[in-house]
């Protein structure tokens, strides 16, 4: 989920997504195999005005502290080793939002037109959410007279993903932010003649982003979903794509000034660039690259580079990427490797793992270097149909030569999904700076999406 940074800087939206893959053929109810084999998704940045007495740390003057030890760097490549292993040791093969991909089973294609996942749904994508995140038909009779698809004619599909959102942060004592805001206000609309090409865009009207094209591209794959190409303004395929923008591996969920922690990608993840990217599957491997100019139009030469390999393993899903900037204009260099995986508990279909850890390189070409590192675990259980909890571990290093810039976050959530396109978000973070005194805050999200 998203929230603020108390700085003005940019944080990134919530939006459903992930990565490539192939998976076994699904039970696709009725009507869902129409407009599968294309897709698309979101994330979103936004400025923020900054409180006062905020420096990429908390608000209060006398905060409480959880003393971060240095020595506990090494925690999170155990979380992640020791959960990856987990996961792989006992679960099914799995792999949309990387909790429904490994509470489902399937690729990100299957319910998005992006192949990487994320943004407008296809046929199954609307009909998994209109049986409220499910495959099999919802037991509440009321929706079952809901329409069945989310296509207007022969060739046009729409949808939306809406998030309003509440923020409380600072102290118990001293609350310092209370605010709603629009994180999002996303219109999907994509273009079907037939199954071989798609048009997307995506338009955000966001409170603070305005309004503003996102996603716009044509895509063109072959029948069987096996091979495609995009064209136009697109994301980089780096990484695992997450509903959280903030998490360790992505934005950064600290204010991401110079020197200050958080931040471990280069660029906004919510952010878009004129290029090209292609992928093919082949058995259980996915794999996919970009090349984009990386920022706006000739401010640089398309010289940033991404890959991405997906594979299936006899109980779940593993992938590594990679990325590498190179800016001509002030050649600097920034650099990014990351491994990841999710799965479901065989015996627990509903109890779902995923984690994700990341190095980096930064050449400032001053003769400096820096070197990051981040991570995060997440783990999702789904009491029923309509009720969800989850916990997540997330850290952050981004100059580990230099004391100071390291962080943690510990999350709880519980989502209600009590109708059909309708979700509740109610959740606590613990931010804990390595220097700087704890942050306190307290989440809301209405989610609106079809």
């Amino acid at each position: 989920m998203g929230y603020p940074p108390i700085r003005p800087e940019t944080r990134e939206v919530n939006a459903a997504a992930e990565q490539p893959h192939s998976s076994p053929t699904p039970p696709w109810p009725p009507g869902a195999q129409e407009g599968r084999d294309s897709t698309v998704h979101d994330h979103r940045r936004v400025p923020w005005p900054a409180p006062a007495g905020r420096r990429g740390g908390p608000l209060t003057e006398e905060p409480t502290y959880m003393k971060l030890d240095l020595r506990r760097k090494s925690l999170p490549l155990a979380l992640v080793t020791l959960s990856l292993g987990l996961a792989l040791a006992s679960a099914r093969p799995v792999f949309p939002l990387p909790t429904y991909a490994a509470r489902t089973g399937l690729d990100c294609r299957s319910c998005h037109f992006d192949p990487n996942g994320g943004g407008p749904r296809n046929g199954l994508g609307y009909i998994y959410e209109k049986q409220r995140h499910d495959l099999t038909p919802d037991p509440d009779p009321r929706w079952a007279e809901l329409p069945a698809t989310n296509k207007i004619g022969d060739a046009l599909f729409v949808g939306t993903n809406t998030r309003m959102i509440y923020l409380g942060m600072g102290r118990w004592s001293d609350v310092q932010v209370s605010s709603f805001f629009t994180m999002q206000g996303a219109l999907d609309v994509v273009l079907q003649p037939h199954a071989n090409l798609a048009i997307v865009m995506v338009r955000d009207f966001g409170e603070f982003s305005g309004d503003v094209t996102r996603d716009l591209y044509g895509l063109l794959q072959d029948g069987g979903g096996r091979y495609y190409v995009k064209a136009g303004r697109i994301r980089g395929v780096f990484g695992l794509r997450q509903d959280d923008h903030t998490a360790g591996t992505r934005a950064g969920f600290l204010n991401a000034v110079a020197g200050g922690t958080g931040g471990f990608l280069p660029y906004d993840p919510r952010a878009v660039a004129s290029g090209l990217e292609a992928g093919v599957t082949q058995g259980g491997l996915a794999f996919s690259a970009s090349l984009t100019n990386g920022s706006s139009a000739f401010a640089n030469k398309a010289q940033t580079a991404g890959a991405k390999l997906m594979g299936s393993v006899p109980f779940g899903r593993l992938g590594v990427s990679f990325y590498d900037d190179y800016e001509t204009s002030s050649r600097r260099r920034s650099t990014r490797w990351s491994g990841f995986g999710l799965a479901r508990v065989p015996g627990a279909p509903d109890l779902t793992v995923q984690g994700e850890v990341g190095f980096g390189t930064d050449d400032l070409a001053n003769g400096t270097k820096r070197n990051l590192l981040a991570t995060y675990f997440q783990t999702d259980y789904r009491i029923n149909r309509g009720v969800t909890v989850r916990a997540r571990y997330d850290f952050s290093d981004v100059f580990r030569s230099t004391p100071g810039n390291a962080s943690e976050r510990f999350g709880a959530d519980v989502e209600f999904t009590l109708v059909p396109f309708l979700d509740l978000r109610l959740g606590y973070r613990e931010i804990v700076p390595e220097t700087s005194g704890n942050e306190h805050q307290l989440l809301g999200m209405v989610h609106l999406y079809y």
